[in-house]
């Protein structure tokens, strides 16, 4: 036999025509109904299934191949190159209880006080989920007087609890499982006590002072977490039997952001009591507002982000660069668009964030609000303790984080279509992939014509298409050029006819900003995050506004150019 030609098809024909060379009535005891043709197409099975799992284990360890996704083998090597790849994180917020203006405060609430525990959990009615009240003290107890209000920092999640046992070995570790479902360990709250003293935690073993009561906490290779305990030299090790208790919040991640402002939309779960120790209704005598919004929660980090940062990984733990403040912050899963550059020794930390988790579910891109591209102080505050407690950063750095400068574009789309498409649902098309497109941006300085061409010409009632920006910058730049010439040969006309005919000092006519002049595409810098949004003039005071439904401009414009018979598609 010819083992050369390793091929499905071609080792059954060979192993066939071998038979039928050998026995004369080979095709009468060997066709697939005779036992022995059962045998062999069973070999031949055997033989595809063993290659085929071959080819799939080799290739599911070559992280360069697109397709390569096992979310196992990229975590593990992500976690060997020193990248720990974040878990789940809490949204965070804080609510106002402020009581109402109808409560008898002697009658309904005995003592005059109220008595809150830490980690009061609460329930959100909307949507279903817990929430944890942070006090910062095991518990506070308030004074309640006519129009009395306090102020409550709270957490998404649920507090939970594994108790392991101490071997007195060095370097001892535990791995805490993921505890299923929709459900995370949460990326930064947890505690750790040993026989009941509270031990710090750190990124590395090598951060551990010798002998010191601190420990090691960090995404495991199962999903959850894995507890690395010294080995005197690096910290101190827990005794044989010792009590090691490891407290957690379990996350639901991104579902746990508010962003609507109800009233009276929580419910106490747990004790509150009033001045003689009585449990008292907190959502009987308090309104309960929703102060700053419940955000900033996120999902763990995706195996494709995972997989792309593994080339820029690095394991000094610091922050230095301006590329590893953005890759630390992009690991947060909250911003769509992050940059950050060095200007004037100060690292400006640029970043938007995630749109897709403050609209509503019939909202797009267009419909949004402008807010939501920006950051507020509460925001900025948010990501510079992220920034600390997430990372090392450098002592001689500083660095400073800003809200992108909004730059606005509009689209100008033309298009040929087949001749049976209706033209309303090819409109709604485009607006969707454009607003698909720019929710999910993650261009950094340029954004190519060719994306948005690829994304369009795959709506199947679009025979061919193109794009043009139209940039206010640039359209801001002519204009106030334009008036200023024509006031100054206005100014000119009565006095020297001459000097009409000069050109203008400092306006150049072919200039182009915020537009590559050759090919179209859109260009912007590292402060600057370009939207498809309306609400401006152009040079030649054409109003784009803000409404796609207008009857005039706005900010994507769809320009049919004709159609096509539909005869003419192609047939797949």
């Amino acid at each position: 036999m010819n083992f050369s030609e390793i091929t499905f098809n071609k080792v059954t024909a060979e192993i066939e025509t071998f038979l039928q060379e050998t026995y004369n009535k080979a095709g009468i005891l060997f066709t697939p109904a005779s036992p022995y043709g059962q045998i062999l197409n069973v070999m031949e099975n055997l033989y595809q299934t063993s290659f085929l799992y071959l080819k799939n284990s080799i290739n599911q360890f070559d992280l360069s191949l697109p397709n390569s996704n096992n979310k196992k083998i990229i975590r593990n090597a992500a976690i060997f190159a020193g990248h720990i790849p974040g878990r789940s994180i809490s949204s965070t917020g804080t609510l106002r209880f402020h009581l109402k203006s109808d409560i008898d405060i002697e009658k309904e609430i005995p003592g005059s006080r109220i008595t809150l525990f830490d980690k009061t959990a609460v329930k959100n009615k909307q949507n279903g989920l817990e929430y944890i009240i942070n006090l910062g003290a095991e518990k506070l107890s308030y004074k309640v007087s006519p129009g009395f209000q306090f102020f409550a920092n709270i957490t998404q999640g649920k507090w939970d609890t594994q108790v392991l046992t101490g071997s007195g070995q060095q370097n001892q570790t535990f791995q805490l499982n993921n505890p299923g479902g929709q459900k995370e360990i949460e990326n930064f709250n947890y505690l750790v006590t040993v026989n009941g003293d509270l031990w710090a935690t750190k990124k590395h073993l090598y951060d551990l002072l010798p002998d010191e009561q601190a420990c090691v906490v960090r995404t495991g290779f199962n999903g959850g977490i894995d507890l690395i305990f010294g080995n005197g030299g690096f910290g101190f090790m827990p005794p044989l039997s010792s009590e090691i208790k490891v407290s957690y919040i379990v996350t639901d991640g991104s579902k746990g952001s508010i962003f609507r402002r109800t009233l009276n939309d929580w419910k106490i779960l747990d004790d509150v009591l009033d001045g003689f120790g009585n449990t008292i209704d907190l959502t009987r005598i308090f309104d309960i507002y929703i102060h700053t919004d419940i955000n900033f929660g996120a999902d763990s980090e995706s195996i494709q982000f995972t997989k792309n940062v593994l080339p820029i990984v690095s394991n000094n733990f610091v922050l230095g660069l301006p590329q590893q403040y953005a890759y630390e912050i992009k690991k947060l899963g909250v911003f769509s668009h992050v940059n950050a550059y060095e200007q004037d020794s100060i690292i400006n930390v640029v970043a938007t964030p995630n749109i897709k988790l403050f609209k509503n579910q019939n909202a797009n891109y267009f419909t949004i609000s402008i807010k939501a591209f920006e950051l507020d102080t509460y925001e900025k505050i948010k990501i510079d303790k992220y920034l600390r407690t997430a990372g090392n950063i450098q002592l001689t750095r500083k660095y400073k984080i800003v809200a992108p400068v909004l730059s606005y574009y509009a689209m100008n789309v033309f298009i040929m279509t087949y001749s049976d498409a209706i033209d309303d649902n090819v409109n709604n098309q485009i607006y969707d992939s454009i607003s698909e497109y720019f929710l999910n941006m993650s261009r950094l300085n340029r954004i190519p014509k060719l994306d948005l061409i690829k994304e369009l010409s795959v709506i199947e009632d679009i025979h061919s298409v193109d794009i043009q920006f139209v940039c206010k910058k640039n359209e801001d730049y002519h204009k106030f050029n334009m008036i200023a010439d024509a006031n100054r040969r206005n100014q000119l006309a009565a006095k020297d006819s001459l000097s009409l005919s000069k050109p203008f000092i400092g306006y150049d006519k072919n200039k182009v900003i915020g537009i590559d002049p050759v090919l179209g595409d859109i260009l912007f810098d590292s402060n600057e995050l370009p939207i498809i949004r309306g609400g401006w003039y152009d040079r030649n005071n054409i109003y784009y506004s803000d409404n796609l439904s207008t009857n005039g401009f706005s900010s994507v414009n769809i320009i049919k150019k004709g159609t096509i018979d539909s005869k003419q598609r192609p047939k797949f």
